[in-house]
């Protein structure tokens, strides 16, 4: 989080309600600052004292103290988010709010300025696409009651991505930064606003060498990802009784990334924790992302109206290994997690397949995880607004697809050496990796915002109406749907109807107390039933201008929690990727805290933050699945660290330098649910520096050191079973220039 003092910081504890966002408009018909591109709420620590929910707000000044490209690293300073880190670069997040489960961030409601950002919401939401990180301009949390607005994720909560807005004025920036492996990150805005038309041109050119090194070979362990967006404008005069905007947003970005699935068996990782086996050499994602938006709004004194259209197609080709052999080798299944789960029991010829050293060659069958993912919707949003209500009224339409066409290709293992590839069979007829699954869903939601004196009360509806089907081709050509299976299944036809409501009472100018309900939801398909929950929330927050605390409980019934069968998720049994399985009834509860301060001495100003959850997620029932395992009432939800905490100390000398060091922390978890040997995650801590130099008022410099004492911990264990480490020492050197 930013470290300046809080009474110029733009960290809000806020929500993002269209009602507020359209308040703000129809207040403000005259401001030089409208934007309605963007949704968002940063306001004075009162206003958000007086919001009746929980969330927080990461503004861009937040985002440049260690200008984070990692989104997990953003997050671990906002209480009530966990994360499962993966390849060390947040390149596929893996994100939960209080507890859900983190695979994919597929059970968070994900956004860009407002608009579903998932792949696919609700036929496949877990999401491989995800908005660079280093081109945002700020981040919010929804948690609890405050994201019932924003579905169709209502358990956890959602996360907005605040893309860059177009400026007020002519103006520029940019970033150049580099560092080690290899590092290159280019950052260039540029755009301009005149009464009635306004525009930005925006780019970000980010590649490495990687911090890994493959066995035995020369090949590097990087990526190069390019993203463009180019957003105009077109509104009415400022001064006009009816104040209209036109907003027009494109992006495209693509991605080439030699990542893998494989981790490392414990052996391996205390031997090496940045060496990947040989045998991935030939592992790369490449992926290609393209989105537009077109959003209309009109303020009519006390009325506001938005209607936003939004596309997002998506297309990846994730080439990786899969298995070794068609047969059990050794005795061991063939999957990659069972050889490491193998290794990690003691098996000597898994661990030498692994590193090579097999007696005879093995051929190890590699598949191209090819997608494209298609979605669409309509937004329609109205408000009114006077001194005692904000009542908001919203409807979306959404239909996306998810189409996948999968092949194999296969390689001997030798000697450590991976031969050529060849293709494995033919391109794929009936299966699971022939298959178009596509889904409709209509929302709508009612919240109604009451302000008496001191005390504020948010009530709010929402109803999801969905249908997921899905159809499987009997050859590649697709010349016909496989109608003797059953195809096209219909796989969900459901509808829900969710309440919500919030109340904050201000106790004097200083300290207020909060508490929230709502019903929780997550739509499913692939053979289980919705995952519902009960979510209750309350607390207390103190602000008298420089100090700043917030103290909360929150708690998640779950009446049918689910979990789905993904390859990066790691599944203990033969589950078949795409299905789900319900686990019944689970709880989930904890505290959180997040506090700032700043101190004055000599001259110099101390800006101190701390953010800490505390988290206990169990199951509260026996059973067995293909998914889950084996699963004893009692055993904790896997992947839910018991706590994590942030805390941060900066300074400046008001003289041009500055600095900032912040400590992570995270508690202990388990990646199965049962926590055999060789799934443990022990509890892990990191240290990340940041020194800056201000040269003039539009020149700076910037040295950032992550990870500075150098840690080699556990940190994931999954895709695959295998353990991850945090990226090693890491320093990065920027010139930032605005004009």
């Amino acid at each position: 989080m930013r470290q300046f003092p809080f009474n110029k910081s733009k960290i809000a504890i806020g929500i993002v309600l269209v009602s507020a966002s359209f308040h703000s408009i129809a207040q403000n018909s005259e401001s030089e600052d409208i934007e309605l591109e963007t949704i968002t709420i940063v306001g004075s620590q009162q206003d958000a004292r007086n919001v009746a929910g929980t969330a927080m707000v990461v503004t861009a000044e937040d985002l440049e103290v260690f200008e984070y490209t990692d989104i997990h690293k953003i997050l671990s300073s906002v209480p009530g988010v966990n994360f499962r880190p993966e390849e060390g670069y947040g390149l596929r997040p893996n994100i939960s709010i209080r507890g859900t489960y983190a695979d994919r961030s597929g059970k968070i409601t994900l956004m860009e300025d407002g608009d579903l950002i998932a792949p696919g919401p609700y036929s496949a939401s877990s999401a491989y696409y995800f908005p660079t990180v280093g081109r945002l301009a700020g981040v919010e949390v929804l948690k609890g009651a405050s994201a019932i607005t924003q579905g169709p994720y209502t358990i956890g909560g959602a996360l907005n991505l605040l893309s860059t807005p177009i400026p007020g004025e002519q103006s520029g920036f940019f970033n150049q930064e580099i560092g080690q492996d290899g590092a290159q990150r280019t950052h260039v805005t540029y755009g301009n606003s005149t009464e009635n038309f306004g525009f930005l041109l925006e780019a970000h050119v980010w590649e490495t060498d990687g911090f890994d090194d493959i066995q035995d070979e020369s090949g590097d362990t990087g990526f190069s990802k390019d993203d463009y967006v180019a957003k105009f404008r077109l509104n009415s005069d400022r001064d006009t009784d009816v104040y209209q905007e036109l907003n027009f947003k494109y992006q495209w970005s693509e991605e080439d990334s030699n990542q893998t699935y494989v981790g490392l068996a414990d052996r391996s990782f205390k031997a090496d924790p940045h060496e990947r086996y040989g045998l991935t050499r030939y592992d790369n994602m490449d992926n290609d992302h393209e989105t537009l938006s077109l959003n209309y709004g009109v303020s009519v004194g006390q009325f506001g109206f938005k209607a936003t259209y939004y596309e997002n197609d998506f297309a990846r080709d994730w080439f990786k290994v899969d298995k070794i052999d068609n047969k059990k080798v050794y005795g061991l299944g063939n999957g990659i997690n069972n050889i490491i789960g193998a290794a990690n029991s003691g098996s000597a010829d898994a661990l030498a397949i692994l590193n090579g050293d097999n007696a005879e060659a093995v051929q190890i069958k590699l598949k191209h995880n090819n997608r494209e993912y298609e979605s669409d919707g309509l937004d329609l949003r109205l408000n009114w607004t006077n001194d005692i209500h904000s009542v908001t009224v919203g409807y979306r339409d959404t239909e996306d697809s998810e189409d996948r066409f999968q092949w194999y290709e296969v390689a001997d293992w030798s000697g450590g050496k991976m031969g050529a590839l060849s293709m494995y069979g033919s391109l794929p007829g009936y299966s699971s990796n022939n298959r178009l699954t596509e889904a409709e869903a209509k929302a709508f939601y009612i919240q109604n915002i009451i302000t008496l004196d001191n005390l504020t009360l948010n009530i709010g509806y929402r109803s999801e109406d969905w249908e997921i089907t899905q159809e499987r081709y009997v050859d590649s050509v697709r010349s016909a749907v496989n109608a003797a299976k059953g195809y096209p299944k219909e796989l969900a036809n459901d509808e829900v109807s969710l309440f919500g409501a919030g109340v904050v009472y201000d106790i004097n100018d200083s300290v207020s107390i909060y508490a929230g309900f709502n019903d929780g939801f997550t739509p499913t398909g692939g053979g289980a039933d919705p995952e519902k929950a009960d979510n209750t929330e309350l607390g207390v927050r103190y602000d008298n201008g420089n100090t700043y605390i917030d103290v909360g409980y929150f708690q998640t019934d779950y009446k049918n929690m689910f979990g789905s069968c993904t390859a990066s998720g790691g599944a203990t049994g033969d589950c078949e990727i795409g299905d789900s399985y319900n686990a019944g009834e689970a709880e989930i509860n904890g505290f959180e805290i997040f506090g700032q301060t700043v101190f004055e001495s000599g001259g110099l100003t101390f800006p101190v933050s701390l953010s800490y959850t505390s988290t206990s997620a169990e199951f509260e029932n026996t059973f067995s699945s293909s998914f889950w395992g084996t699963v004893t009432s009692g055993d904790d939800i896997p992947d839910t660290v018991d706590s994590q905490l942030a805390f941060s100390v900066g300074f400046d000398n008001g003289a041009g330098w500055s600095g900032n060091a912040t400590y992570y922390s995270f508690g202990d978890t388990c990646s199965v649910a049962s926590c055999p040997a060789g799934t443990e995650i022990d509890s892990h801590s990191e240290l990340d520096l940041v020194i800056t130099r201000k040269f003039s008022e539009s020149l700076d410099g910037y040295l950032t050191i992550m990870n500075v004492t150098e840690e080699e911990d556990i940190v994931a264990r999954a895709p695959k079973n295998g353990a991850r480490a945090q990226m090693p020492r890491t320093a990065l050197v920027g010139l930032r220039w605005r004009f």
